[in-house]
Protein backbone atom coordinates (compact mmCIF):
# COMPACT_ATOMS: atom_id res chain seq x y z
CA UNK A 1 0.00 0.00 0.00
CA UNK A 2 1.24 3.47 -0.89
CA UNK A 3 2.22 5.51 2.14
CA UNK A 4 2.45 2.39 4.32
CA UNK A 5 4.60 -0.17 2.48
CA UNK A 6 6.05 2.17 -0.14
CA UNK A 7 6.48 5.94 -0.12
CA UNK A 8 5.36 8.09 -3.03
CA UNK A 9 8.19 9.20 -5.30
CA UNK A 10 10.23 8.20 -8.31
CA UNK A 11 11.75 4.73 -8.46
CA UNK A 12 14.11 3.04 -10.92
CA UNK A 13 14.92 -0.57 -11.73
CA UNK A 14 17.72 -1.85 -13.93
CA UNK A 15 15.18 -4.04 -15.75
CA UNK A 16 14.26 -7.73 -15.81
CA UNK A 17 15.83 -10.14 -13.33
CA UNK A 18 17.60 -11.95 -16.15
CA UNK A 19 18.02 -15.60 -17.00
CA UNK A 20 14.65 -16.97 -18.09
CA UNK A 21 12.91 -13.76 -16.94
CA UNK A 22 13.17 -11.36 -19.87
CA UNK A 23 10.37 -8.90 -19.04
CA UNK A 24 9.82 -6.47 -16.19
CA UNK A 25 6.17 -5.58 -15.43
CA UNK A 26 4.91 -2.81 -13.17
CA UNK A 27 1.52 -1.21 -12.48
CA UNK A 28 0.25 1.72 -10.43
CA UNK A 29 -3.16 0.89 -8.96
CA UNK A 30 -6.16 2.89 -7.74
CA UNK A 31 -7.44 -0.09 -5.71
CA UNK A 32 -6.44 -3.61 -4.72
CA UNK A 33 -9.70 -5.22 -5.87
CA UNK A 34 -7.97 -7.05 -8.73
CA UNK A 35 -10.15 -5.44 -11.42
CA UNK A 36 -8.42 -4.34 -14.62
CA UNK A 37 -9.92 -0.85 -14.29
CA UNK A 38 -7.81 -0.42 -11.10
CA UNK A 39 -4.73 0.07 -13.31
CA UNK A 40 -3.73 3.73 -13.51
CA UNK A 41 -0.64 3.01 -15.60
CA UNK A 42 1.43 -0.07 -16.42
CA UNK A 43 4.29 -1.17 -18.62
CA UNK A 44 6.25 -4.23 -19.67
CA UNK A 45 9.90 -3.41 -20.33
CA UNK A 46 13.10 -5.19 -21.28
CA UNK A 47 15.51 -2.61 -19.87
CA UNK A 48 16.01 0.07 -17.27
CA UNK A 49 12.78 1.85 -16.37
CA UNK A 50 11.57 4.60 -14.09
CA UNK A 51 8.14 5.10 -12.54
CA UNK A 52 6.71 7.88 -10.39
CA UNK A 53 4.28 6.70 -7.73
CA UNK A 54 1.80 9.39 -6.68
CA UNK A 55 0.51 9.91 -3.15
CA UNK A 56 -3.04 9.27 -4.51
CA UNK A 57 -2.08 5.80 -5.82
CA UNK A 58 -3.36 2.98 -3.62
CA UNK A 59 -0.85 0.28 -4.57
CA UNK A 60 2.09 -0.63 -6.80
CA UNK A 61 2.70 -4.10 -8.18
CA UNK A 62 5.70 -5.46 -10.02
CA UNK A 63 6.81 -8.81 -11.43
CA UNK A 64 10.08 -10.02 -12.93
CA UNK A 65 11.98 -6.79 -12.19
CA UNK A 66 15.23 -6.26 -10.35
CA UNK A 67 15.02 -4.30 -7.11
CA UNK A 68 13.34 -0.90 -7.35
CA UNK A 69 15.37 1.95 -5.83
CA UNK A 70 14.00 5.36 -4.86
CA UNK A 71 15.74 8.11 -6.83
CA UNK A 72 14.15 11.20 -5.25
Amino acid sequence: MIGKDIKPGTYRTEGPQGGLITDCYWARLSSTSGESNDIIASEVTKGRTTVTIDADDKAFTTNGCRTWKKVD
